[in-house]
């Protein structure tokens, strides 16, 4: 089949009839025509995604925030955004697919990728209403909402007007959908609250403990640069459940390897070209991989500090004790515990391996979190 060269213009008007005249424009949609279309169309849709993505993040601060790894990471999310959505598109394709057969629409996979590439157009809507997010959680999650809602009306004009889809069937797998949207978004405002609220609780209890002047109250019991006296063993028999059972995901060389890269690329922060140089001279395929090393062995870090937290809290006094209970201290730190367990599937040889290297890890985390 000969493919028909690319009409930018036509990219624009169908955005915008997509966006204003969904109904018409799914329609009047062409389900033939080749292949090149979608994944070109796909494609821009990512670009315009990722430079909205890259200007906000320059903009907002988040460069300052990440230290000498922000330049990295805006140029590895630039590219990962593009590659991610033609990845994207395939797959929504073939979720697409599986979802119009089920309705009794068309099983074609060609028309299936030109109705996943037509519903891409919202990826740039919503990184443009990305700034938004500076006003609060609050917002971004309504826009989230909106934007998903607005998504999902996309999609069942595009099962069955274009696919040919069994409305009633198709309204049920909608519905279906919009509850898991809601669901899911709603957890995900909840949850980042509840992390907020734990930040808060604890500095106004480390407030009201430092104005008593107490000895005892003085101690810092969330002291993550300290060394633990001892490794945490008592408190880790209440969270033993939790631990993972398999590999270690931690070992004295990958930290000495993440400890001696982070070193040698914040001395150079500036020459792009040896930064990738290095990331194969220390054998990660790509700085994905060392952020993800690098996220394992924090979690590790914070579930020790955790664990030691609860632990001092077990021999504290009677007063200490109920003023934590009080503020929920001793819940929240359990709670942090586990989830750095769960996030990272931590074992218990891989909290005894960051108890032991723990000068190395806090010398690595200041070095990767440094201004």
């Amino acid at each position: 089949m000969n493919e028909k060269p690319f009409d930018f213009n036509k990219l624009i008007a169908d955005s915008k009839d997509t966006l204003l005249n969904p109904k018409g424009y799914f329609e009047s949609m062409t389900t033939t025509g080749g292949m090149v279309e979608p994944v070109l169309k796909a494609l821009i849709y990512g670009l315009v995604t990722a430079i909205f993505s890259f200007i906000w993040f320059y903009t907002l601060g988040s460069v300052v925030s990440l230290g000498f790894l922000g330049g990295a990471f805006g140029i590895m999310a630039f590219i990962g955004t593009i590659i991610g959505t033609l990845i994207g598109l395939f797959i929504g394709a073939v979720i697409i697919l599986l979802i119009s057969s089920i309705c009794g629409g068309n099983i074609d996979f060609e028309a299936n990728l030109r109705v996943s590439a037509s519903l891409m157009v919202l990826m740039p809507v919503q990184a443009f209403l990305g700034f938004l997010g500076v006003i609060g959680g609050f917002v971004i999650a309504l826009i989230s909402i909106a934007v998903g809602v607005y998504g999902l009306y996309l999609l069942y004009l595009a099962l069955t007007k274009t696919l040919k889809t069994k409305e009633e069937t198709t309204r049920i797998v909608i519905y279906v959908l919009l509850a898991l949207l809601l669901l899911f978004q709603i957890v995900n405002f909840f949850s980042r609250r509840a992390l907020r609220h734990m930040g808060r609780e604890m500095s106004r209890y480390e407030q009201i403990y430092g104005k008593e002047g107490n000895n005892e109250s003085d101690y810092n019991y969330y002291d993550t640069k300290a060394k633990p006296k001892k490794f945490p063993s008592k408190a880790l028999e209440q969270v033993r459940e939790h631990l993972s059972s398999g590999s270690n995901v931690i070992t004295k060389e990958k930290i000495d390897r993440l400890v001696r890269f982070t070193n040698e690329m914040s001395e150079n922060e500036e020459d792009n070209d040896k930064m990738l140089a290095l990331i194969a001279d220390y054998g990660y395929s790509d700085l994905s991989e060392y952020t993800n090393d690098y996220l394992v062995v924090i979690s590790g870090i914070t579930a020790v500090a955790s664990l030691n937290a609860m632990e001092e809290l077990m021999n504290a006094s009677g007063s200490e004790k109920k003023a934590a209970e009080g503020f929920k201290m001793d819940e929240m730190l359990k709670s942090a515990a586990i989830q750095s367990i769960l996030s990272a599937k931590l074992t218990e040889a891989d909290l005894v391996t960051v108890y032991k290297n723990w000068d190395s890890l806090k010398e690595l985390e200041s070095k990767a979190t440094r201004e």
